[in-house]
């Protein structure tokens, strides 16, 4: 968006926000990167049995309880990909375990290359531990020159919600197999993919099978992620190195959170989409009174929108803070003039009025409808 002498007036009042008097305690937080909710009913019955019959008693099998992790194994045939249940899906202790794992055991000494925007602070401490050395990319532009190396490719984006396109897939994938590179699949925001919306899997492209390593998660289901439940599987070549650092670090996951999360393989999207895009809709419509561009949201959990025109990401953010609501700014993952705003149903009723408020505040009158 090219910048007009309107927009840097608007900018500099914007910074007014990065200054203004800390935020009020009890922020309505609408700028997460999953959903908020309690946990179903059916899924905490069928916990409070398992450890009733004592199978939360002592540590699990240490990939994952075997149930769970045909669950996974099942999931990804679905989507035409072939992992045996018992030596390739490992269950782990959340996305942030997973990608810590993953990471840590892969990126050893590696440049890792990672489209933007993404999830920089998702990855960054990781490679710096594991001494690899994390470099971004523009995937629309020429691809980096490399001979090996680690891909991470967040897909749906953990950040914005948005689903790489397919050519845009294929490109990456040819780059991967040119390059002789391992390849992270971040799919752990797959379940706030709205039921319309293809994903385009990358270990089902040509020559992926065997160099890819797919992350998931149950974190990302409404009522799920205080249990801390993810999974990787894919080529046993990686699953390997990762299966063992994550056993050594903590053996196995919590016994009562992977029996929450068999029973919640059930819940999925299809369950709360209908009643979730209306509140997503109920957003987007203040978006669209105010004249502030946003991008099609590929989740029904929440929306991009580009408030370059309003001072940038952490000007808004500051003063949604100001007007007691929290949003995630862009600066985060690499798109400084965007923010994330998320439809939680708990404290929707209460952050529309504020934000557009926010959104007031912010529209010069003259631009104002």
């Amino acid at each position: 968006m090219a910048t007009t002498p309107l927009g840097r007036a608007v900018a500099e009042r914007g910074k007014h926000w990065l200054h203004a008097a800390d935020a009020p305690a009890g922020l309505l937080d609408m700028g997460g990167d999953t959903l908020a909710g309690i946990t179903p009913d059916a899924v905490r019955d069928a916990t409070i049995d398992a450890l009733n019959k004592h199978l939360g008693d002592h540590y699990a099998r240490r990939p994952g309880i075997a149930p769970l992790c045909r669950a996974v194994a099942d999931k990804l045939a679905e989507a035409d990909i072939a992992v045996d249940a018992d030596k390739d899906v490992v269950i782990a202790g959340g996305p942030q375990e997973a990608r810590f794992v993953a990471l840590r055991a892969l990126a050893a000494g590696k440049t890792v290359f990672v489209p933007q925007p993404a999830p920089v602070d998702s990855y960054r401490a990781a490679v710096d531990f594991a001494g690899g050395t994390l470099t971004w990319f523009d995937p629309a532009s020429a691809l980096p020159d490399t001979n090996g190396g680690l891909l991470v490719l967040p897909n749906p984006n953990p950040a914005t919600g948005q689903v790489v396109d397919h050519a845009t897939l294929a490109h990456l994938a040819q780059w991967a197999v040119a390059a002789d590179m391992s390849v992270i699949a971040d799919e752990t925001a797959a379940p706030l993919l709205r039921p319309d919306v293809a994903l385009t899997h990358m270990a089902t492209l040509p020559g992926m099978a065997e160099r890819t390593l797919t992350l998931g998660s149950f974190a990302a289901i409404p009522g799920m992620g205080a249990w801390q439940v993810a999974w990787f599987a894919g080529a046993r070549s990686l699953v390997t190195p990762v299966r063992d650092l994550k056993q050594a670090m903590t053996i196995c996951s919590p016994a009562a959170s992977q029996y929450a999360a068999l029973a919640g393989v059930a819940q999925t999207a299809t369950d709360v989409a209908p009643q979730q895009i209306e509140r997503l809709e109920a957003i987007t419509a203040l978006l669209d009174e105010a004249g502030v561009p946003y991008r099609e949201p590929h989740t029904f959990a929440y929306v991009v929108a580009d408030v370059a025109a309003l001072g940038g990401g952490d000007a808004f953010a500051a003063c949604a803070a100001h007007h007691g609501v929290q949003v995630a700014s862009g600066s985060a993952w690499g798109a400084p003039n965007t923010v994330r705003i998320t439809a939680n149903a708990a404290t929707l009723g209460d952050a529309l009025p504020a934000l557009e408020a926010v959104l007031a505040d912010l529209t010069p009158k003259e631009a104002q409808p």
